[in-house]
């Protein structure tokens, strides 16, 4: 089915991008043949369209590619039955979400003064435009910004709502949810950088971001630890 076909509320949703579109058929492939990939394609594409139909419209926000992708990842896995092993999953999906980041990394390093405030002055114009679109969108990103830490040179900022944490908790799909919030980490590293995230909006009250580079005395306090479901959290080393 090509993605003008899609039967969804155009004037209240967006269709996933091509790479998500990417990832998914390059995830079905690797478990199937041509023709049942093609066929569970379909069956994908009409659950994407089946979810938005009580979707809240998120059509005009700025950036809607963390809005809509997540929603065809659910799809493809509640709907493809054979699925490669996690780790390639979650590669795959990072690739598809943050595949810009590899090159980035090559001219951007966090551990680098100026590098660092320049990316505290990107969150800062997240944070400006997040906080115009949750007045007239309601259930968009709800985040909070942190004055920047000069003297340990930390950008830190947090959510209190996540759209898609509350797509995963509305249809029971939370041990998938981490898929999506591991790439956040993946991404930081590819900056040279680490992510100090010690709760997300499932297993928390809010989903917090320290971001420092991999250098940073702070960033050797915390090791990532892997829960159950596969999330990755921040965790104090133990000091023996």
């Amino acid at each position: 089915m090509k993605e003008k076909d899609l039967p969804i509320d155009r004037s209240k949703h967006k269709v996933y991008t091509q790479n998500a579109k990417k990832c998914v058929l390059k995830l079905l492939r690797s478990c199937y043949d041509e023709i049942t990939t093609a066929d569970l394609w379909e069956k994908i594409q009409l659950q994407y369209a089946e979810y938005l139909k009580d979707e809240p419209a998120l059509k005009d926000l700025k950036v809607t590619t963390s809005i809509y992708d997540p929603i065809l990842i659910f799809a493809w896995y509640v709907t493809a039955e054979n699925k490669p092993p996690r780790d390639e999953i979650q590669k795959e999906i990072c690739s598809s979400f943050f595949g810009s980041f590899n090159a980035l990394g090559k001219i951007f390093n966090l551990n680098r003064e100026r590098d660092n405030r320049l990316a505290n002055k990107i969150f800062k114009k997240t944070s400006d435009i997040r906080e115009e679109e949750i007045k007239k969108f309601p259930a968009s990103f709800r985040m909070g910004y942190y004055d920047y830490d000069e003297m340990n040179g930390v950008v830190r900022y947090s959510f209190t709502q996540c759209p898609n944490a509350e797509f995963a908790k509305r249809h029971h799909l939370e041990d998938i949810l981490p898929l999506m919030c591991n790439c956040d980490h993946l991404a930081m590293q590819m900056l040279h950088a680490v992510l100090i995230r010690e709760g997300t909006c499932v297993t928390s009250d809010h989903c917090d971001y320290c971001i420092c580079g991999d250098q940073n005395p702070l960033a050797k306090e915390y090791e990532l630890r892997q829960m159950d479901n596969g999330l990755l959290l921040s965790a104090k080393k133990r000091h023996e």
